[in-house]
């Protein structure tokens, strides 16, 4: 009995021992511990390009050398980079009542952009006159969204005139272009999208292709050519493209006349 409660006892106070230094270690921890908060948050993605840096700090704080926060002082002490290490210049807004700093981007940071703000180590002290760490906090700013609508470059252009009898329509983008249903765009398919009239709004016969790598609709006469001193009307039909952020093409239509020679 006396050997089992020995044991017991060994094993209290190993616990006992185990918990004190836990304790112990958490206390220096905490006592070592420089409070600040950097906002956004280390990792943060998504980030509006206009949204404010903020640094708060969990205590009253001054400069390293015992003299009260200026906002001159924080801007040698914290540092804005972008990717490539290039510094960013900010304006600094302290609040000493809540104990923060407001970093404002001049002229508001990229979109799609990855940035790192840091606070410098040992240039400011805390209310315990420990010099602080670096602190730094790496962010990136959401990407811009697309909403232009792709919209094609028609040659030739509308108002034109004396245009050459063999002469080829052509509708080019800017950008990759889709059926709206999300299928990729074929000589086949282009053909519905495309409408050709005279003044007389009689349709006229014509061929289309479509060329990927150039992004272009050609379309040409059956027959090989136009007929001279006419007008006619080139129509692209809207909301049947769209480009890689869904935008739908807007309805297009461009007019031009012919000379009399080829």
């Amino acid at each position: 009995m006396k050997k089992w409660m020995g044991i017991r006892w060994l094993h209290f106070l190993s616990v006992m021992g185990l918990l004190l230094l836990l304790t112990q270690s958490a206390w220096a921890k905490v006592e070592s511990d420089w409070g600040v908060r950097i906002t956004p948050t280390s990792k943060a993605d998504q980030i509006d390009p206009e949204a404010v840096i903020t640094l708060s700090f969990s205590q009253q704080i001054k400069l390293a050398n015992n003299k009260d926060i200026t906002e001159k002082a924080l801007a040698t002490a914290i540092q804005l980079t972008d990717a490539k290490k290039k510094k960013v210049a900010f304006t600094a807004k302290w609040n000493k009542t809540n104990r923060s700093v407001t970093i404002d981007p001049v002229g508001n940071l990229e979109a799609g952009q990855s940035y790192k703000v840091t606070l410098l180590e040992k240039k400011l002290k805390d209310a315990k006159g420990q010099l602080n760490p670096e602190v730094s906090s790496t962010f990136s700013t959401k990407k811009q969204v697309d909403q232009i609508p792709p919209k094609a470059v028609i040659l030739p252009g509308d108002g034109a005139k004396q245009v050459k009898l063999q002469e080829k329509i052509t509708l080019q983008f800017a950008e990759d272009v889709f059926l709206k249903d999300g299928t990729i765009l074929s000589s086949k398919t282009a053909v519905g999208l495309v409408q050709v009239k005279d003044a007389k709004g009689s349709v006229i016969p014509h061929t289309v292709t479509w060329n990927k790598s150039k992004r272009t609709i050609t379309v040409k006469p059956k027959g090989g050519s136009w007929l001279p001193h006419t007008s006619y009307q080139i129509s692209l039909s809207g909301g049947q493209l769209k480009d890689a952020e869904g935008n739908l093409n807007p309805s297009q239509t461009s007019r031009f006349s012919t000379g009399a020679t080829k």
